[in-house]
């Protein structure tokens, strides 16, 4: 296996796992605001400025998903840049 194509290789898997990771960190994220309310869950599913204003007033709680969403994302930046996907 050449060297470009194992580089290649590595950064498919490392998308796959920030994509799979990023996504868990959203369900968390929304199962939080769904035990909270409704209008949360709902507010943060579709309109992306309630998910800032419920993580800043629920710091505490929503903290650890949001670390998660941010290692899942952080992943999958890295995955596209070892395929050379970027632009």
């Amino acid at each position: 296996m050449a060297e470009g194509t194992l580089v290649t290789f590595l950064g498919q898997i490392l998308i796959l796992l920030g994509f799979a990771i990023a996504l868990l960190g959203e369900v968390m994220f929304l199962a939080l605001a769904y035990r909270r309310s409704l209008w949360w869950f709902f507010g943060c599913l579709f309109l992306p400025i309630v998910c800032l204003i419920f993580f800043l007033l629920n710091i505490k709680t929503a903290f650890k998903p949001f670390c998660v969403q941010v290692v899942g994302v952080v992943l999958l930046g890295i995955g596209l840049l070892m395929t050379g996907d970027v632009l």
